[in-house]
């Protein structure tokens, strides 16, 4: 207020009536803290539903299904599957044995006059009716058990080749080697086997039902799409016969499926891949061959 009295005096300042602008926040301002956390926890749940999903677990449709039919029309990636979750192998062992289990009901019948037409032909001339029917009942019933216990003796042939497949993995160095990842390659590999080729198989004996004229040719009966097509006659020795049968296509994809899986789950280099798949298959040839060999001794 200036002195009316005092005509020199400096005049009062005038007062500043404009409001303060008030700060904007800037983006590197930390927000405030929500009163309510339970708002806070809806709030970032319903976030996460309208952002990406969550990986898909191994009870979802893509982990049942996928592995299983990948490991024929893409096997990279039933390899990354199984890379990134080993125990999805359980998936593909489930559907080897319904599978397998089923192709083996339906095929029932059909194994079981093989194995009564063997039993029949190594019999002697001189065997009562009573004697044969009782040697027909016990194969047809063995015709069964072996129809309900395919799953497990395929199972425990998987689970030996995954044992192999394991040792020689650690011998080799591998970065990837468990045994629970060798069981994956070694189910997967498997897919081919009781899946395509039990088709396959059931078609051919069906259009063609063998003919036993010696007990050994039960050893033959098996279907392939080997060089026994070609190499092996009726009086092949059975040996031979189980030998050109082992250089079959089908048992071809499975060594290529055994390579690709040590490479893309246990780590293995393609080479150690290709002798792993070797041995396996020298392995399985030896116990054919022997196998056909011992037969020939015990009917002859």
């Amino acid at each position: 207020m200036t002195d009316d009295l005092d005509p020199q005096a400096p005049p009062d300042p005038e007062t500043d009536l404009t409001p303060e602008a008030t700060p904007e926040p800037t983006a590197d301002a930390a927000p405030e803290a929500s009163p309510d956390p339970a708002a806070d926890a809806e709030a970032t749940a319903v976030a996460a539903d309208l952002g990406e999903p969550e990986p898909e677990g191994s009870f979802g449709i893509g982990a049942v299904f996928g592995p299983f039919l990948n490991a024929i029309v893409a096997p990279k990636e039933c390899w990354a599957a199984l890379d990134a979750k080993p125990m999805l192998s359980i998936w593909i062992m489930l559907w080897i044995a319904v599978f397998s289990t089923g192709m083996a009901i339906y095929n029932m019948p059909i194994m079981q006059r093989i194995m009564v037409e063997s039993a029949r032909v190594g019999m002697r001339a001189d065997v009562t009716p009573e004697q044969l029917q009782q040697t027909q009942d016990i194969m047809m019933m063995w015709g069964r058990v072996a129809a309900y216990g395919s799953s497990i003796m395929l199972l425990v042939m998987i689970a030996i080749t995954a044992l192999v497949i394991w040792v020689l993995g650690a011998i080799m160095g591998g970065a990837g080697v468990t045994f629970g990842r060798a069981f994956g390659v070694a189910a997967a590999a498997a897919v081919i086997r009781p899946f395509l080729y039990s088709i396959y198989a059931t078609v051919i004996l069906n259009m063609n039902p063998p003919t036993i004229r010696r007990p050994e040719d039960a050893a033959t009966i098996t279907p392939t799409l080997g060089l026994d097509l070609v190499l092996s006659g009726p009086d092949t020795p059975v040996w031979m016969h189980a030998f050109f049968a082992r250089i079959d296509l089908f048992l071809l994809w499975y060594a290529v499926l055994i390579v690709t899986g040590c490479v893309g789950v246990m780590k293995l280099s393609k080479g150690q891949g290709i002798t792993v798949a070797t041995i396996l298959w020298l392995f399985g040839t030896l116990v054919a061959v022997a196998g056909a060999w011992v037969q020939t001794l015990v009917s002859g």
